[in-house]
């Protein structure tokens, strides 16, 4: 629902960019000090405009990969938290890379997930406060009768997290996601790859070169 793969390769150049920039003034690439404004939006019911309480919302943080033919973005950290009554989300930026995190998703019983707020090319390249607050994301009811598959960004699963701690909000992620999965009675091949997915997440090291 969402054309991930342009805003992987704008995100992947945008980063290269501000690498750039602070590479030509002197400085250290991607070295800046940290932002007065966190990522910020509301997660809403796009029936009824209303805020939703009790959604699970995941940022997503990523690392550039630049090949020798090709630039990717690989997730290599989610960090999570549940909506109050006023929907609102929060996190944290790390830096302002524009991956730091990214973008955001969401799930919540009952829902399928809509397509996140994100800025216009313009804006996110400036890598100001209105490129990371006004981040809202609606979901959508579901018809019990034809419900939808769509539970977020793929990129929620993290796969190149390397702890449990760095893939701990994908990993409560899926665990929402495996049990709407079986509440709707989806196909047993489909509850099966979101078993394995947190299977392999719930395997990571609980940290760095531990267990």
């Amino acid at each position: 629902y969402m054309n991930t793969n342009w805003m992987r390769t704008f995100a992947a150049v945008t980063a290269l960019c501000l690498a750039g920039s602070a590479i030509g003034a002197g400085g250290n690439p991607l070295s800046f000090a940290k932002p007065s404004f966190d990522l910020t939006g509301t997660v809403y019911d796009a029936t009824t405009k209303q805020p939703i309480e009790g959604a699970y919302v995941v940022a997503l943080y990523y690392k550039p990969i630049v090949g020798m033919a090709a630039m990717d973005l690989w997730c290599i950290k989610t960090k999570g938290m549940y909506t109050g009554k006023d929907g609102k989300f929060r996190f944290a930026i790390e830096k302002l890379d524009g991956n730091s995190p990214r973008e955001v998703t969401t799930i919540k019983s009952g829902y399928y997930s809509g397509r996140e707020v994100f800025p216009a090319p313009e804006v996110w390249k400036k890598q100001g406060a209105e490129a990371y607050t006004g981040r809202d994301t609606p979901m959508i009811p579901q018809d019990p009768s034809n419900p939808q598959r769509i539970f977020g960004l793929k990129d929620v699963f993290c796969h190149r997290a390397e702890t449990r701690d760095d893939a701990a909000a994908g990993i409560e992620f899926l665990r929402l996601r495996l049990a709407e999965e079986q509440r709707l009675q989806y196909p047993q091949q489909v509850i099966e790859s979101t078993r394995d997915l947190l299977n392999t997440l719930e395997k990571l090291p609980a940290r760095a070169g531990g267990k």
